[in-house]
């Protein structure tokens, strides 16, 4: 009985200790609704910083570059993801994204 009590005091004792989830609310209107998201920010090949937001209770994710907030919807892809609005998309698998911006050559990038 003594061991059952000594495990289960770790294990919540680990627990307690864990991390927090990056799960944030987006903001308070959007908070009453529920909807949570997952915030990435990626290095780009420019020095440029790219933020993506992917909202988990929908199939959109919102790209921040230069200050400027694109939102995007997600697109069927056979593997990773894929989110666009027409002329720009973002495109990735694990680490690396591919931002696509109108016309202009691809931007690589990589999770920080």
């Amino acid at each position: 009985m003594k061991h059952t009590y000594a495990f289960l005091f770790t294990l919540f004792s680990l627990q307690a200790c864990s991390p927090p989830t990056i799960e944030q609310d987006s903001s308070p209107e959007q908070a009453d609704k529920g909807q949570r998201y997952t915030q990435v920010i990626f290095e780009c090949e420019r020095n440029e910083p790219v933020t993506v937001r992917f909202y988990k209770d929908s199939e959109r994710a919102v790209m921040t570059r230069n200050n400027q907030d694109i939102e995007l919807v997600q697109q069927p892809t056979a593997s990773g993801f894929s989110y666009s609005n027409g002329p720009n998309s973002i495109r990735g698998k694990g680490d690396d994204l591919t931002v696509n911006i109108g016309r202009m050559a691809a931007i690589n990038c990589r999770a920080m």
